[in-house]
């Protein structure tokens, strides 16, 4: 099932789609948002995603155990006019602009900006209420997985099936930052394999080779947090990319793509411009017959190749050097 993102359609076989997940990193400044948002492109991305929402809607904010969370939330709260500031600054440089929706009116709001596709949180996919209305919105969703039992992903998939939903389904681990031996990418081929949807990740570890894997895996589309610098004041700078590190995440995916080649068993000219000096004829030497270098076959059709030892027969008969087709070649 492919998967539309504006005007781009993605298949499983895309080149990577990379999304700087802003997030929370324009630290409600619209001046840092922009920046961020130009120097994602700059670095390579295709497309910058936000959070929206109207933190009384998703944090109790009676409950003194997420007062802190509640803090945070509130302080980067961004109201539709930065949305759509954001979201002109992004189109105006030919990035996508789309957001997570962390409540109900959020997806009110973001379908009042008609972003292409809605993200959804790993920690709503077992948030029935949310997920309803997102798939109620008619807009393309990216899922992510992170945190999720395997049950809860079947679920989620099977309600969004049941919708005839696009889904563009997410890898991720939520852990922050991911220790690199607990990235588990086999879940990439996992979901190909059990799945029709487009594959993606959803990447909290440190550095470029995790994603890089996970494209040879078949993912192909890519979300790292994103920030301009990580020293700036705010929850997210600290596990974010920067420009720099983006922009070699960005080269990285673009080589691994490369690098897949096409399905197959598929031989370069370049290869087989080689046979001569790496690949061997039949000699007649004493008594014996050999597979020696250079492979004479390749020049003159008439020398038997090493495959064809079992057509020698009696080598007594035959002169010294290439062995050469004749009429007692079985």
């Amino acid at each position: 099932m492919d998967f539309k993102i504006g005007s781009k359609t993605l298949t499983r076989k895309s080149e990577p789609y990379l999304v700087a997940e802003i997030g929370l990193n324009h630290n409600a400044d619209l001046e840092i948002g922009k920046r961020t948002i130009a120097k994602a492109k700059e670095s390579g991305a295709h497309a910058v995603k936000f959070q929206t929402y109207r933190t009384e809607e998703f944090i109790d904010p009676s409950n003194p155990d997420v007062k802190f969370l509640f803090d945070i939330f509130k302080t980067y709260e961004l109201n539709e006019t930065q949305h759509r500031e954001f979201q002109k600054t992004a189109l105006n440089l030919g990035l996508d602009f789309f957001s997570t929706p962390l409540c109900e009116s959020a997806v009110d709001l973001l379908c009042g900006l008609d972003v292409p596709v809605l993200k959804i949180a790993s920690g709503d996919i077992v948030n029935l209420p949310l997920l309803k209305k997102s798939v109620q919105s008619g807009k393309p969703l990216i899922v992510s997985t992170g945190a999720a039992l395997p049950e809860e992903v079947t679920r989620a998939i099977s309600f969004l099936q049941y919708n005839q939903t696009e889904v563009c389904l997410l890898h991720c681990v939520s852990m922050y930052p991911t220790p690199l031996n607990k990235v588990n990418l086999q879940s990439i081929p996992f979901y190909l394999d059990t799945t029709d949807y487009v594959v993606g990740f959803s990447d909290h570890s440190d550095g470029t080779l995790a994603s890089s894997v996970a494209c040879g895996l078949g993912a192909v589309v890519f979300e790292k947090h994103f920030t301009l610098d990580r020293h700036l004041e705010g929850p997210d700078h600290g596990i974010s990319m920067d420009p720099n590190t983006f922009a070699k995440l960005a080269q990285d995916l673009k080589q691994s793509f490369e690098m897949g080649g096409k399905y197959g068993k598929n031989t370069h000219p370049e290869e087989t411009g080689g046979w001569f000096y790496g690949r061997r004829s039949l000699y007649k030497k004493g008594n014996s017959v050999l597979s020696l270098r250079p492979a004479l076959h390749t020049k003159d059709k008439n020398i038997l190749d090493s495959w064809e030892i079992e057509r020698v027969g009696d080598p007594s008969g035959l002169p010294e050097g290439p062995v050469r087709f004749s009429p007692t070649s079985k």
